[in-house]
Parts: C-alpha cells; sequence; structure tokens
C-alpha cells in the first residue's frame, strides 16, 4: 500500500485524468475525463463537468480505473467510490496501482476505421429472423470493445460479428463475436453504438492492443511536438 499511496503523492493536484467507470447494466465501463483533487492519502477526489456523471448507472460495488498520462508514461491506478460528494464529484479510495497487463481490458485509443456489423443467430440458427449487415467506422477501439457510428440503428440481437479493419497502414480484418451493450442516436441521425467483444482469439485482441499502443505513441510524440513549438 505504501508504494500506492505515493503513486498517489506524486499526481498533481488538479490533473486531468481518464476514469472508466463500472456501469450496472453491463460489462462495459464509462469512460470520461474529470479532474483529480488531493485530500489525505489513500483517499482523493474526482471532479466532473456538469452532467458527465452518469450517477444513477454507477455500480459502486464495483471498483473503478484512473489513467494519469504523467508526460510519456501512463499510470493506472484501481480505486473504489468511498462516497457521491455531490452530482458532479466522486470521492474516491485508491486500492492499488496496475500493471499494463491488468490493464488490457480498458486500455482505448481515440481511432477511426471501417466496421461491419453483421447478424449471427439468423444464419447460424436459421431463426426467421433476416440476415442483415450495416458498414460504420470506429470512434474508440480496444482489446475488449468498440464504439462505433452507423447510418442507422443495428438490431439489437443477442450476438453480433464484427468485421473490424485494423486501424493500420497495412490494415488487417479481425472478425468477432460481440453484443451490443448501448445505443444512442446523435443530433445528425447517426447511431452511436458500443460493442462489447464476446469471442475473439488472443492473436487477434493482440493485434489491436498493438494498434492501440502505436497509436499512443503517434498521439505522445504530437504532443510533445506541439509543447516544443
Amino acid at each position: 500500500m505504501t508504494s500506492d499511496i505515493d503513486s498517489l503523492k506524486n499526481i498533481p493536484d488538479g490533473k486531468p485524468v481518464r476514469i472508466f467507470l463500472p456501469l450496472k447494466n453491463g460489462p462495459e465501463h464509462f469512460r470520461t475525463q474529470c479532474v483529480y483533487q488531493k485530500t489525505t492519502p489513500p483517499n482523493f477526489t474526482l471532479a466532473f463537468k456538469p452532467g458527465a456523471l452518469p450517477v444513477d448507472e454507477i455500480d459502486q460495488e464495483k471498483t473503478c480505473i484512473i489513467s494519469v498520462d504523467m508526460g510519456g508514461a501512463t499510470t493506472s491506478l484501481e480505486a473504489v467510490i468511498h462516497k457521491l460528494s455531490g452530482p458532479q464529484s466522486l470521492d474516491m479510495t485508491i486500492q492499488k496501482s496496475i500493471s499494463h497487463g491488468q490493464m488490457r481490458e480498458f486500455f482505448r485509443v481515440d481511432a477511426t476505421t471501417n466496421v461491419i456489423s453483421k447478424s449471427f443467430h439468423a444464419e447460424v440458427f436459421n431463426t426467421d429472423s433476416k440476415p442483415w449487415s450495416l458498414k460504420g467506422y470506429t470512434v474508440d477501439i480496444s482489446g475488449s470493445g468498440i464504439l462505433a457510428v452507423f447510418s442507422e440503428e443495428p438490431p439489437a440481437d443477442a450476438q453480433v460479428r464484427l468485421e473490424i479493419a485494423t486501424p493500420m497502414a497495412d490494415s488487417e480484418i479481425v472478425k468477432v463475436l460481440a453484443h451490443r451493450v448501448r445505443a444512442q442516436k446523435m443530433n445528425d441521425g447517426l447511431y452511436e453504438v458500443a460493442y462489447h467483444f464476446d469471442d475473439i482469439t488472443t492473436e487477434d485482441r493482440d493485434k489491436i492492443i498493438g494498434c492501440c499502443l502505436v497509436i499512443q505513441r503517434k498521439m505522445l510524440q504530437l504532443k510533445v511536438q506541439v509543447k516544443n513549438q
């Protein structure tokens, strides 16, 4: 715990961080930006923009993941919610710092690439449902799921097939089975849909995580270049 508290002490007061909040209905974590505020270790507070905190949907019995960019190195913490200290803040208690291997499920980057969502059960089990297929593009991607945009809302099937083009110059098609976590119609009439992977090979998961790492490094390099200018 001493080393974990030291990690907490190294985070500057007022530092913007990213949090992955567990939700009551589903395995997907809600990610958003917030601001770290020092209190007395092992406690700390996270402040959110108005409306950014889905208070009623948070599963307070599960742990949260906080990712902190320390200028080239990322510190990741696992913490529990001590209490909701208001509609826009959480009082937290650190449990431990976590390694990159443990962070695989939550490690996510902004990336735009092609994705196709297809029916699964209609073809496999010869149901009365008609096969369907929709083309879209990802907003972000991780080893455990994607957030994608489609021109119309995909059917809420129990399970779908996804064909994802890895966001690299030498793009490959990764095929996974997934289920829809949530869908939201946006102001422009498009649909934003979150999918969680149910069945993906270790090789394909590692391909996606490898792409995420490359994209993250490029973003860090860009950040350094902009700072130096």
